[in-house]
């Protein structure tokens, strides 16, 4: 059988070969098989009580099993846990010094699979406030559990609210929003929906945004995503009508991403952890301790709302706050993974408060305590990628010579959205074509492009640095847009996409592998074709047809966005100034000569 590596708990399967320690194989994405029972378990591996065994085959991942077993891949510690010994032997026998707390598995090991827990309905008790909907979990979730217990004894009420993908495309043709606002095609968002507080005004903007009493807190309970290059949990402030715009949408500090995420386990993906999000320092000091009982004392992440910037309350003139959940670029093999996490988030959001003697809910409880603004996490390092430039003007001129038969327009992004907290004081919109900020998180530089025309018979090459090969970024793309109002999604290509793409016009380069070039064609057979190349939609496509839905989007009117998250040592947001700005050139066919 062929090795496999891994790169995260619960990976991929490293299958030994028959005679020789098991090496890493030069494929990547692994294709599960169909388990079996074992035909000869070891008997310290046979089955006991309420278990049952499995055995390792070519292919699986523990993620994949407890998908299997479960109906959830984020199970995969209960796996590990209940077959620690099995595997850590199995690791020791193949050469390693562990089976690094279930990052490797073998072939031909025995896996126990203790019995899922019943789904059962959540009873009700005292604790749960009248307006809180019923809520029937996919499977039980111990710490959620315990933490809903403690609630209860400390004299606080709860309601429950769940997490979806919001899709900005599909709203904007269904007129629930004024725009799309530029939504990366690769990363549906998912976000939050609570319900109101007994006595609160109704929101303005159900079902993704809400209002935080003084004294409150939302407290998300889960597993995080499986191994991608980037995921972050980003609360954001929304003053405005999402509905009607234009907006004011800046980020509430830093987000909890891959890098600074604290878990219940050894890797920051699929591990349980909770994030804590409210701006009252006692009610926040009394939801840790909660927390800390329940199971989580070392996986509390917390997103301060400083009363200092944000006006908190329930009443229509405070700010509404939007969590949303950011995961991109899937490693190799976890594909399906990922798309099952985002199709049922093992997620449960709770808004939590000390309770009142009155059935008017949204009065506080507890004095003022504020929390103050947090420190932001620092940008740059003091690299660049200008030095880049020369090799960056080569490609530019190698694109143009490649396609003699056309005219070549250059166009340049540029800093597209403001920073938060400056956005916040000088209350830029975001408002298309105009950016603002745009719920720009600080994890992100989003150069932006002028709108430009790309009409049937042309195409556009975008070319670059990949941030992430200059390790500027963990992840990074270019998307295009359609319609500089409607500014909904078309296309993107991620840093796994652009790899080795500027070798097609530099192949003897020693800076190609740190560049990029894709193209986006609407020119047909009379343009350019490859591997490198993206066929667009006809200028004349009906965009929001495929939704059912007959808002008009102009497809001919086209924009780019270039993505670079999380530096590797800061954990936030490149410098600006330490990054060569993405460009593109537009290509028109020649008038024939007479």
């Amino acid at each position: 059988m062929t090795a496999v590596s891994g790169i995260a708990a619960g990976c991929t399967v490293l299958c030994p070969a028959p005679t020789a320690l098991a090496r890493p194989a030069t494929t990547t994405a692994p294709v599960p098989t169909a388990l079996t029972a074992p035909s000869q378990a070891p008997a310290e591996d046979a089955a006991r009580g309420d278990e049952s065994v499995r055995t390792v085959t070519d292919g699986d991942t523990l993620w994949s099993m407890a998908e299997e077993v479960y109906g959830s891949g984020a199970r995969w510690p209960d796996l590990y846990r209940a077959s620690r010994d099995g595997i850590e032997k199995a690791a020791r026998s193949h050469g390693l010094p562990s089976g690094g707390d279930g990052h490797w598995i073998f072939a031909g090991t025995a896996i126990r699979t203790p019995a899922p827990a019943v789904k059962t309905q959540a009873p009700a008790t005292k604790t749960q406030d009248p307006a809180a909907k019923t809520r029937t979990p996919a499977t039980a979730d111990p710490h959620l559990a315990r933490f809903e217990r403690q609630l209860a004894r400390s004299g606080y009420v709860s309601q429950s609210g769940s997490e979806a993908v919001f899709d900005l495309d599909r709203r904007y043709c269904e007129g629930t929003l004024f725009s799309g606002m530029w939504p990366n095609p690769q990363s549906p968002y998912i976000v939050s929906n609570l319900p109101e507080v007994p006595g609160q005004t109704a929101n303005t903007n159900p079902p993704v945004t809400w209002r935080l009493r003084e004294d409150e807190a939302v407290v998300l309970i889960g597993t995080t995503p499986p191994p991608e290059a980037y995921f972050s949990f980003d609360l954001t402030m929304v003053r405005g009508s999402l509905h009607t715009g234009p907006v004011l949408w800046p980020a509430v500090g830093d987000p909890v991403n891959r890098g600074t995420v604290k878990t219940a386990g050894p890797t920051p993906f699929g591990q349980p952890f909770a994030l804590v999000m409210t701006g009252h320092e006692r009610t926040r000091t009394e939801v840790h301790e909660m927390l800390a009982a329940s199971g989580l004392g070392g996986a509390i992440n917390d997103a301060t709302v400083p009363p200092a910037m944000f006006r908190l309350g329930l009443g229509e003139d405070a700010d509404q706050f939007l969590l949303g959940i950011r995961t991109a670029a899937p490693e190799p093999g976890f594909e399906k993974a990922l798309d099952a996490y985002r199709d049922a988030p093992p997620l449960q959001i709770l808004r939590v408060r000390p309770k009142g003697a009155s059935a008017d809910q949204t009065k506080p409880v507890y004095a003022p305590a504020p929390l103050p603004v947090p420190r932001l996490r620092t940008a740059g390092t003091g690299a660049t990628e200008l030095d880049l430039n020369p090799s960056l003007q080569e490609l530019r001129q190698r694109i143009i010579d490649a396609h003699p038969g056309f005219e070549a327009r250059d166009v340049v992004t540029e800093r597209g959205f403001e920073q938060s907290y400056p956005g916040l004081q000088s209350n830029k919109v975001i408002d298309p074509p105009t950016p603002g900020i745009g719920a720009l998180s600080n994890d992100a530089d989003d150069p932006l492009s002028p709108s430009f025309s790309l009409p049937d018979g042309s195409f556009v090459v975008a070319y670059g640095t990949n941030h992430v090969a200059t390790r500027q970024a963990s992840y990074s793309s270019i998307s295009l847009y359609a319609d500089e109002e409607a500014a909904v999604s078309v296309t993107a290509k991620n840093h796994r996409d652009l790899e080795g793409t500027a070798r097609d016009y530099l192949p003897g380069s020693p800076d190609a592998d740190k560049l990029y070039a894709w193209t986006f064609s609407r020119a047909g057979d009379a343009g350019p074709t490859g591997p490198h190349v993206t066929e667009l939609p006809s200028a004349k496509t009906d965009f929001c047809a495929q939704y059912g839905a007959e808002r008009p989007v102009d497809m001919s009117r086209m924009q780019a966005v270039a993505r670079a998250y999380m530096q590797p040592e800061t954990l936030t947001h490149p410098a600006l100034s330490s990054l060569l700005l993405d460009r593109l050139l537009v290509f028109t066919p020649k008038p024939k000569s007479k």
